[in-house]
């Protein structure tokens, strides 16, 4: 009974992770996610090659306030899973995902290159992440942000029912107008489709969302 127990446990953190917004899901499975929050745009699309890497394409349109100098950036995505531990009740991981592309800004296209660490542990009931980003853009942009995520479900959902969570944001980028920013959200999935709504300390809505097929 043990056994079956934490196996039953440890697919319903699968089926939840594969919706949830990771770098790396299943083999051979295509992610497409679009970001839209009171940093920017992004959109990006990544097939997993094996439990451990995935390969994609990622572009973002960054608005910044403080600079009134808005830019994107594109490129190629590669992401890695670098440790998971599966525990009796749930799961933790650390993920990179890292770029090279270009900036386009203010006139000028530039070399780029951006990078990220994620760490997140969560249960069918408890979530919590932490993630840096670095964005290395020559003259266009060179920036760091902080982000820490912290959640609950409010009752357990199994494979065939959708899943809920109560959630809250807390971004730090000090190269914004608003250095910390909090958004309340609630997210939402169903199988291997996630929509997250929110609205933000500084006035923005966020509606995120990510499908995997």
């Amino acid at each position: 009974m043990g056994y079956k127990k934490h196996s039953i446990i440890f697919t319903l953190l699968f089926i939840g992770s594969a919706a949830d917004a990771k770098p790396v899901s299943y083999v051979d499975g295509t992610m497409v996610m679009q970001e839209n929050d009171e940093t920017g745009h992004t959109i990006s699309m990544d097939y997993t090659l094996t439990p451990h890497y995935a390969v994609g394409w990622y572009d973002k349109w960054e608005e910044n306030e403080k600079s009134r100098k808005d830019f994107s950036v594109h490129g190629p995505e590669f992401n890695t899973l670098i440790r998971r531990w599966n525990m009796a009740d749930g799961q933790t991981n650390i993920f990179n995902s890292s770029s090279i592309g270009v900036a386009e800004g203010s006139g000028k296209t530039r070399s780029a290159a951006w990078t990220s660490f994620l760490a997140d542990y969560e249960t069918r009931r408890i979530f919590t992440s932490y993630e840096v980003r670095g964005m290395f853009a020559d003259t266009i942009d060179k920036s760091i942000l902080q982000r820490a995520r912290v959640g609950f479900a409010p009752y357990k959902a199994g494979y065939e029912d959708v899943a809920t969570w109560l959630m809250i944001q807390v971004d730090d980028h000090p190269s914004k107008t608003d250095i910390f920013v909090v958004t309340p959200l609630v997210r939402l999935f169903y199988k291997t489709a996630l929509v997250e709504i929110g609205y933000s300390s500084n006035n923005h809505i966020m509606l995120n969302w990510d499908l995997q097929f």
